[in-house]
Formats: C-alpha cells, structure tokens, sequence
C-alpha cells in the first residue's frame, strides 16, 4: 500500500503537527517520529514497514483512511466525492429556495467603512461617500414579479438588503413582495434605524431574522454608523431592536471590528445577552474583524473572538458569534465540533438563491453586490447568464484546483479575493492556506486546552 497525496501538515507548535486526511476529513495529532516517518513514507510506491513501531503507524494509517492500495484508488475514492458533489450543487441550483432582492442602493447612513460601490468598493476605511448613493432607483413592481418568476416555485426565503432596505421610499415596494409572498418567510439586513416605522408591517409575516449593527456602545457606535447629516442612530436603533424582540421576532446583532472597539463590542455584547435574557434565543450575533484589516489583524481577532466564548458549548457559541461557523470546513470542523464535510465550491454563492438589484442585474453574494463584474446575469427586462461566472465556478472549473491536495476543503476560494474579475475561473488560495496553517492551530490549541481543563 502507498500514502495518499491528499495530506496536509500543519504545525500546531511543540514538536507536534496536526495531520490533515483532505479526501475523508480526519485530522490527527502526530509527533515528531510520526512526522518524519511519513514523510519519508510519501516517497514510497509501496510501503514497507520495519519494526513493531513502523507496523502500528502504519495500521493506524490504514484504518483512518491515508492509506490505498494504488494511485488509481486514490483517484477513485476523490471522484466518488466529487459525483456526489456535484450532484449536490447541481440539486441546490434547480431547486432556489431564497432570492434576495436589493431594495435600493441608496442609505440614510454614511459608515466610513461601507464597501459598496457603482464599479466596485469603496478605499479601506475611507472616509468618502460610497459611489452607490448616487444610485437611487428602487424595484419597480414589473421587476418584482420577474425576480419571482425567475425564482420559481421552489421558493420558501426571502432576504432584504440594500444599500438600506428598510427606507421610507422602499415601503411600497416591500407592500408589494408580501403581497405577492405572504406566507413565506423573510431575513432582512438593515441598518436598524426605521424598524419602528416598518413594524405594523413586518411583524405581519414569518420574520426568520433581522440583522442590525452595532459597532460598540453609543459613542463608538455613533461615531461610525451615523446619518447621511451626521446626526447618531444609536439610540433609535435600539428602540427597534428592543420592539421586535418583544414581539417574539428574532434579532442578529452584527458588529464590526478592529483594534480600537473589540474590547468595547465584547463588552457590549454581554450587556445585550444580560439586559434582554428574558428574550433567550431570539437575540444572537455576528462579530466579525473588519474587511480592510490585515490578515494578521484578523486572524488576531478571530482567535480572541473563539477565546471568549471558548467555556460555551456549540450552542451557546453560536448565538453569541454566528460567524465561528463559517470558516472553512477543516476549521469548522474545530469550532463546530463535527466531521469535515469537503465542498465542491466555496460558499452559497454557487448555488443558492438569486441577488437581484434594481437596475435589472443578478448577484451571486452580498459582497458582490454592485461590483458589475461579477454580476451573473440579468433578470430584467430579459433573462441571461453569463457562462463564465461565479455561478459557474467550482473545483472542476478551476483548472488548478483538480489536482490540488486542499481543493476539497476550500472549494476554489472567494472569487472576490482575486486580483481581477474578468476571469474568475482562477484558484484564490490565501485564504484556505491562512485558515489551515494559521486560524486551524490556534483553535485547535484553545479547543484542546479548554478539553484539558473540563477533564
């Protein structure tokens, strides 16, 4: 029998490393000896252990699957993966069970940080207006009713984002989606300041989730999150929050980070679950590093992020940071306490529901919203795809993902990392290689010495 290619090392400090099997998803802490052992045994067509100790490794190996008995095995084995995968993806994208419509780009706040944009985002932490509120135009009514015939009859989500959904100017439009989709359930992002005014509407249909930002406490919070004439928000954002939850309808609080607020969002976010626990699971969160931080800055957050909910289950984890649950599989796979489940692409974007926008264009994600380039077609007035899209990438698509050792665990990585759009065909791979050899070892450490103490 021969090693598998699909092994990955990472260090994990002390001699040790963690032991990565890519095709089933196991991973395993070995030493120095082991290490080396294997090493040398990946030049080997076949193995040939020497010794009792070279005769339990290699047993070992075998029974967690970094053993076959030719290439050819291998190749198979991957191939099985990949099938049901596809199959998977394929499924998921005939059968659309969310469409997100982009109400308008234009916002009543002026966040220093928004990364929306006309023909892209706007500077790291740039103090300039986004070029998205010179953009005004809100959904028409014919442009509804396309995006539902595009969607089909498959739908049972439908998700709210902007620019703000929630503005005055929006309200008609909204009346018309539940009209035509009352019974269905809604997930909105907003900034938070209108909930009032849009409570006797909303709090008529099956909320899912409504996610508002907080970036600290008040004074933080209304020196990065104010209106469009500078005025603070802080307090009529709370007002919402606080009404929506007493009507039994569930709030995701977001927070954005960087070096200056994280202790005061920490902070923040125990107030929260302490002032409203009578509310329990309704109220959850979503902290997150900022986007323009340095990589290090944001591994550094993350890590302090997991060490601060390390004492809670996975439960617990996950209402108060929703975001410990979408790294990479292989990473999940710590923070979530569950076997690795390989991805054929990186994220919903692929396969999940349609991003529609006011100028007739569809969206793959969130972040790609208003950055034309990645656009994945129109909807209005006429239905077209593009060929070559984000829609259309994956791990068969990528040339440079089909023989790469971690392509099951990354999926081809976010398109939106690369350098350029005009071909998103293209492997993005700093981000996997980051979360295996840099995030993975650092969780994996907290979740091991948090183990040790609980024993």
């Amino acid at each position: 029998m021969r090693l598998i290619k699909h092994i990955i090392f990472t260090d994990i400090g002390d001699g040790e490393k963690l032991m990565i099997n890519s095709l089933n998803g196991l991973m395993d802490k070995v030493d120095n000896y082991t290490f080396e052992t294997v090493t040398k045994w990946q030049n080997y067509k076949q193995i040939a252990p020497i010794g009792e100790t070279e005769a339990t490794l290699f047993e070992n190996l075998r029974s967690r699957g970094y053993l076959v008995n030719n290439s050819e095995e291998e190749v198979a084995i991957k191939n099985e993966v990949l099938d049901q995968l596809r199959q998977n993806q394929n499924k998921a994208k005939e059968n659309n069970r969310n469409i997100t419509f982009i109400m308008t780009y234009d916002c009543n706040f002026r966040c220093p940080y928004c990364f929306e944009g006309v023909a892209g985002r706007c500077g790291e932490n740039s103090s300039e207006v986004s070029a998205s509120h010179s953009k005004t135009a809100v959904l028409t009514p014919n442009m509804i009713d396309a995006a539902f015939n595009l969607a089909g009859e498959s739908l049972q989500t439908i998700n709210l984002f902007g620019g703000e959904p929630l503005l005055p100017k929006n309200r008609a439009a909204l009346e018309y989606i539940i009209a035509k989709a009352p019974s269905l359930k809604y997930s909105i992002i907003t900034n938070g300041y209108y909930l009032e005014e849009f409570f006797d509407l909303l709090s008529k249909v099956n909320i899912a989730n409504i996610q508002v930002t907080l970036d600290g406490g008040e004074e933080t919070h209304n020196s990065r999150r104010y209106l469009a004439n500078g005025k603070p928000t802080y307090h009529k954002i709370m007002a919402g929050v606080e009404k929506f939850l007493d009507s039994g309808i569930p709030i995701c609080i977001r927070m954005n980070l960087d070096y200056s607020n994280f202790d005061e969002g920490n902070s923040l976010k125990i107030k929260l679950l302490e002032q409203f626990c009578k509310y329990g699971k309704l109220l959850s969160f979503e902290i997150s590093p900022m986007l323009w931080i340095s990589a290090d800055d944001m591994n550094k957050t993350f890590s302090n992020l997991y060490d601060a909910d390390i004492n809670y289950n996975y439960e617990e984890r996950k209402q108060r940071n929703r975001l410990l649950s979408s790294f990479s599989p292989i990473v999940n796979a710590i923070t979530t306490g569950t076997k690795m489940k390989p991805v054929y692409s990186y994220c919903y974007a692929h396969d999940s529901g349609y991003m529609v926008d006011p100028y007739g264009k569809i969206y793959p994600c969130l972040l790609a919203v208003g950055i034309e380039d990645l656009a994945i077609g129109t909807y209005y007035p006429n239905v077209e795809f593009k060929e070559k899209s984000i829609r259309n990438r994956n791990i068969d698509t990528i040339p440079e993902c089909r023989q790469c050792t971690y392509s099951l665990l990354c999926g081809g990585g976010c398109a939106l990392a690369l350098d350029d759009y005009t071909n998103v065909l293209k492997p993005a791979c700093f981000n996997i290689l980051n979360q295996v050899h840099n995030v993975l070892p650092t969780f994996f450490n907290a979740s091991s010495k948090q183990a040790g103490t609980n024993a």
